[in-house]
């Protein structure tokens, strides 16, 4: 009996060493939860921009020279003909606003807007009607800035996210014509804003703004809680419209000229933007 009531205070007393040397089971490793793209965000972009300019002339009803009805005058291209110019490429840079939703895991929603700012132009000759003094009649166009509302569609993995976007542009251009041989019937010339002085090439101006469509693709990486870096391509439609082009240097009062104008850009952007409203990475608390 004694030496059952040793041996069982024996194990008593090293009990507690015991349980320290044996091993303990470590909690739970929580999953790492991914990134979300929920939320909105601000930022800036820079870029390169390149043009593409069509013309045509659909004729304007001017006085006849003779007298009589009025007749339809073609100034810079005969019915049925048109051409183009594609401009270099020229800088852009603005910045950007949106918001996001992620859902079932991967997928991204989100609508968004942008401004741009440029000197996006390009320079055409008329193939078919002589200048002045048989020279090229000169035509260039110039952009002076491109917004945007649009609609994108993404798919994320983590911090990274591949997108579409597509909705409407607005562009503000600038046309100018020189060296017309000739205007409406002005059969010669203009005389450079001086009554009774030289005839010289007649030149024409217009402005407009234009609406159209845009369409893009671009990756947009996290790389940290609140910040995030994008590459885009975006290609601008801007259908044939049709502009009053005023003669600038004749006292004569010589009617406007109609002017057939298709404008498409194609733009590459990098940008950088700051996430707000937006969770970020999910921390799990046990």
């Amino acid at each position: 009996m004694k030496k059952l009531l040793l041996l069982s205070s024996a194990i008593v007393a090293a009990g507690p060493a015991l349980a320290a040397d044996l091993p303990m089971k470590a909690p739970p490793m929580a999953a790492p939860v991914p990134y979300t793209w929920t939320g909105c965000h601000v930022g800036g972009h820079i870029g390169a921009g390149w043009d593409h300019t069509t013309y045509s002339d659909p004729g304007t009803l001017a006085p006849s020279f003779f007298g009589g009805p009025p007749v339809l005058t073609q100034n810079f291209a005969g019915p049925g003909q048109a051409f183009s110019a594609n401009g270099n490429a020229a800088f852009l840079g603005g910045v950007q606003a949106g918001c996001d939703y992620q859902f079932a895991n991967h997928w991204v929603i989100g609508i968004g807007g942008d401004v741009s700012w440029t000197n996006l132009g390009s320079v055409a000759n008329d193939p078919f009607f002589a200048g002045k003094n048989g020279n090229p009649v000169a035509f260039s166009a110039r952009t002076d800035d491109i917004a945007t509302l649009t609609g994108r569609v993404g798919y994320a993995w983590d911090k990274v996210l591949f997108y579409g976007k597509g909705g409407g542009a607005y562009a503000h251009d600038r046309y100018n014509q020189t060296n017309s041989a000739a205007i409406n019937n002005a059969f010669f010339g203009c005389n450079n804003g001086v009554a009774g002085g030289p005839f010289v090439g007649c030149n024409t101006a217009g402005s407009a703004d234009r609406w159209g469509w845009t369409a893009g693709v671009g990756v947009e990486w996290a790389f940290a809680t609140n910040w995030s870096a994008m590459i885009e391509y975006d290609h601008y439609g801007f259908d044939t419209s049709t502009l009053s082009m005023n003669v600038i240097n004749s006292s004569a009062a010589v009617l406007p000229a109609n002017l057939n104008v298709r404008h498409d850009i194609d733009t590459v952007k990098v940008g950088i933007n700051y996430r707000f409203w937006s969770p970020g990475p999910v921390v799990a608390r046990y």
